[in-house]
């Protein structure tokens, strides 16, 4: 499964306004709204926030992969953000996330699910890469970016 088959350009946020964990949260999911993914904001924000409750999804390196399983999601979503302050996000190295990648999966594709993170997380070990999407100067270009990175895979 390539990126470019579930992340849609409308579903990336080049400027996170939220300084919290919270509200970055309704802030991607709402950008799931918009793009007319979802209907409802309020159950993901509740469901990832049980998730993180587990555990941070900060996995460091400026990188968050907040994630959940939803029942009757369809397929997997995905939505981008990036936050050029950064935000506390409770990473496991202490410091603050830039780069967020929002996953909402089905109940019942644990197996999809998983390779989604793995995907998103190898794009995202390259320092190089991170750089360059904190610099990008909006949606498009950083949508592209993602993409293209993606296909080298």
């Amino acid at each position: 499964m390539r990126l470019a088959d579930i992340l849609k350009e409308s579903s990336v946020i080049s400027a996170i306004n939220g300084t919290t964990k919270q509200e970055v949260l309704t802030e991607l999911a709402g950008q799931l709204k918009v793009a007319g993914l979802i209907k409802d904001v309020e159950p993901i924000v509740r469901i990832i926030m049980e998730r993180e409750a587990l555990g941070s999804t900060g996995i460091g390196d400026g990188v968050a992969i907040p994630h959940g399983k939803m029942k009757g999601s369809g397929g997997v979503l995905v939505v981008f953000g990036r936050s050029r302050q950064g935000v506390n996000f409770d990473a496991v190295d202490g410091q603050p996330v830039h780069i967020f990648f929002l996953v909402l999966a089905p109940e019942e594709s644990a197996s999809l699910h998983l390779k989604v993170l793995s995907r998103i997380s190898k794009i995202l070990r390259d320092p190089s890469f991170r750089k360059k999407l904190l610099k990008l100067p909006d949606a498009h270009s950083l949508y592209e970016s993602i993409v293209e990175e993606d296909e080298k895979l």
